[in-house]
């Protein structure tokens, strides 16, 4: 009978953005059929359906060459690599797409957030992610790689992977949580590179060590001050009150995680909290055979591409709306703002307790707001005003509509039905095993391990008595 319901529900399973759980099919098999079952039962009816659908993991291990190829046949440019080991069997998996990765080099600003989350599936597993943001600061994807864990080998394999892409430079940033694997790893293979520490990530390090909302507070104004005077301000601050907190975060690396003193240009970036927000996009999506997860990152893609595609054709700005919008804010803020002028291009705004000096040549203001973000600060715009000169002018050109809309501008095309593939016998043969490491084999969760939202929906009134409660996978006796 699991079979047969799992056949059925199959339609609903496909869709991987909404979560139909054992009491979702509890519900529709008595609505539909007038049939009770246990929630094992449904678990199991789940469970068949997926394999219905996906296939077993050892199966879809073994098609990743094929979709692999397809893939890459279809999308010029796009990079696939499997890593096997002696006896076939996996080890790790990198892909870049094509698209993505012409968009990165001509378009966007060249700073990369990596970070990893773990896979949830029959075989263990971790997922990496490298992004970036485009010009409307939303997420962009640059590369992905299943490994084995987070660990310095894995870790290195992928930036190995990732330097096949992405071209070393001293304009390079990556933003990181302070993982030494990743330190090391980045630093042997893109030595002129930036690298800057989450600073969310060291929030929460001090939540947990210390406690202290007041100095956390102090510690956030520390790290997003523009001015090494203001960032020294609130470290005396720290020191003060909890040296030992101010002992840590100089042990930390200081020049990682203050923007007044990181070497390099990380624009408006100070966490990695994008590529955290893909891992949540992806939550259900991690615990899919690999080759499905593939696919749905594969789908994920070609959904933002055109949905952005279609955004900023529309956009009649010269940059983007959340950029317009920063701009608005920062003019009102500088609208009554003094301002004199010293030289044809450079002013002096603000009042005397925040006098700064703004220079519409270089597009420098001594806040250092200006040029570290590459859009202009609330002093520039009161100069650009006086002088008549157009906000836009002042902002970088990888915050333009235009950029924007190039970066979108290529198609993701999808590798259609298995049955239509055309791959060679020389890909088909490769024999990819499952990796050694695995699960205990799944189990149906206990009623303790339920969702609360789950265990009230199972809870109802007895369908026969009409009288007491009962949990629809235990069976109640009746006189």
């Amino acid at each position: 009978m699991s079979a047969v319901i799992g056949h059925h529900i199959m339609r609903r399973l496909d869709d991987a953005n909404q979560s139909y759980v054992p009491a979702g099919i509890i519900g529709d098999m008595e609505r539909k059929f007038g049939v009770w079952i246990t929630y094992n039962k449904a678990w199991r009816a789940k469970e068949k359906g997926l394999r219905f659908l996906r296939g077993t993991p050892e199966e879809s291990f073994q098609k990743l060459p094929s979709y692999c190829h397809m893939l890459t046949d279809k999308n010029s440019g796009t990079i696939a690599h499997i890593e096997l080991d002696s006896n076939n069997r996996f080890l790790y998996f990198f892909l870049a797409f094509g698209p993505s990765l012409r968009g990165f080099r001509e378009y966007m600003r060249p700073v990369i957030y990596v970070d990893g989350s773990h896979l949830k599936g029959q075989y263990k597993g971790t997922l990496l992610v490298a992004a970036t943001q485009d010009a409307d600061l939303q997420i962009y994807p640059l590369a992905w790689s299943v490994v084995d864990g987070e660990t310095n080998v894995s870790w290195y394999w992928f930036f190995a992977k990732l330097k096949d892409v992405v071209d070393d430079s001293n304009q390079l940033v990556f933003v990181s949580d302070r993982k030494k694997s990743i330190k090391r790893a980045i630093t042997r293979l893109f030595p002129l590179f930036h690298h800057g520490a989450c600073i969310w990530h060291i929030e929460k390090n001090l939540i947990a060590r210390y406690n202290s909302s007041n100095v956390i507070f102090l510690f956030k104004r520390a790290a997003l001050a523009y001015r090494v005077s203001e960032f020294d301000l609130f470290m005396t601050q720290i020191r003060t009150i909890r040296p030992s907190m101010a002992s840590y975060l100089e042990r930390a690396g200081i020049s990682t995680w203050s923007w007044a003193h990181f070497v390099g240009n990380q624009y408006n970036v100070m966490t990695n909290n994008i590529a955290e927000s893909l891992n949540s996009v992806l939550r259900r999506q991690r615990s899919f055979p690999i080759t499905w997860l593939i696919e749905n990152i594969t789908s994920l893609m070609q959904r933002w591409f055109y949905k952005r595609k279609s955004a900023s054709t529309k956009c009649s700005t010269t940059v983007t709306p959340k950029i317009n919008d920063e701009l608005r804010k920062l003019f009102d803020a500088g609208a009554t703002l003094p301002v004199r002028n010293l030289d044809e291009l450079i002013f002096e705004v603000g009042i005397a307790t925040e006098l700064c000096t703004v220079d519409l040549i270089d597009n420098t203001c001594s806040c250092r707001e200006f040029q570290m973000r590459q859009i202009s600060c609330s002093h520039a715009s009161r100069a650009a005003c006086a002088k008549e000169k157009s906000l836009y002018d002042l902002c970088s050109p990888y915050y333009t509509t235009e950029y924007w809309r190039a970066v979108y501008n290529e198609v993701f095309h999808p590798v259609g039905r298995e049955l239509d593939w055309v791959v060679p016998q020389s890909i088909r043969s490769v024999e990819v095993l499952p990796p050694n490491i695995r699960r205990a084999p799944g189990r149906p969760p206990t009623q303790r391990q339920r969702s609360r939202t789950e265990r009230s929906t199972l809870r109802r009134k007895c369908g026969r008595c009409g009288g007491h409660n009962v949990v629809m996978d235990t069976k109640a006796t009746h006189e």
